[in-house]
């Protein structure tokens, strides 16, 4: 399967690099494409995502009421979820689709025969900006004295713009404090991991989450509406809860 699918991979970038005149500008546009197909199933996702954080109030006070019996709670928030129409697990589904794109284009970056210029010659390098996009970060960190200090510069750049990305991507999306915390590491993890791979593949990771940005922000809103809006669901959670008590 991944056979055909780096194939096909390769192509697509071969036939964006035509209409683009660059390997950078071609990811750009290979990530858009991924995107644009996928939109439908984020969009569903995000709407999903809007509606949970509006039920967080009433999960709450489940969590509160069904504390010593975790099989009503899972029962009556499977309850909640089904009655206003909303899917827990849903946001994993465009997630899990745009893997085996990320594997095709490592395993493409990984082999420089892929990438030829308009004449059919194969590139001994594939320039973007300061950045050759089939080197690996690390490998010019590990020798300054071969590569010089302003490639140092430029590709220690790359999992800073990746960390902050990343950064920008739960800052906006992650609305819960709590997950919040359970996320903090998460920016350097994913810019640590952009110092072993192909700059190619973090150009796709980080135009990728730039995208996603502006999606959440179409559908959802910006945190801060996301915000007062929970808030006012809590507020007549608590509400209903004190007529209730009364």
């Amino acid at each position: 399967m991944f056979g055909w699918l780096v194939a096909q991979i390769a192509a697509l970038l071969r036939f964006l690099y035509e209409v683009t005149g660059s390997y950078g500008w071609a990811i750009i546009a290979l990530t858009l494409v991924v995107k644009l197909v996928l939109h439908p199933l984020t969009r569903r996702q995000l709407r999903s995502m809007k509606e949970m954080q509006k039920l967080q109030p009433h999960l709450q006070a489940l969590q509160r009421k069904f504390k010593d019996d975790p099989q009503r709670l899972n029962k009556e928030m499977m309850d909640l979820y089904r009655a206003h129409g909303v899917n827990p697990f849903g946001g994993c589904l465009p997630m899990l689709l745009q893997m085996p794109v990320l594997i095709a284009l490592y395993r493409v970056l990984s082999d420089p025969s892929h990438f030829v210029s308009r004449s059919g010659q194969v590139l001994s390098t594939v320039p973007f900006g300061p950045w050759d996009l089939l080197v690996h970060p690390m490998t010019v960190l590990s020798d300054p004295g071969k590569y010089g200090w302003g490639a140092v510069v430029a590709y220690g750049a790359v999992p800073v713009l990746i960390g902050a990305s990343t950064y920008l991507q739960q800052k906006v999306s992650v609305t819960d404090p709590q997950q919040a915390r359970m996320f903090v590491f998460m920016p350097f993890l994913i810019g640590w991991f952009s110092l072993n791979f192909a700059v190619g593949l973090s150009l796709y990771w980080f135009a990728s989450t730039l995208a996603y940005i502006a999606e959440y922000l179409s559908v959802v809103g910006l945190p801060r509406q996301a915000r007062a809006e929970a808030r006012g669901a809590r507020r007549r959670t608590g509400a209903k809860a004190e007529v209730e008590r009364a």
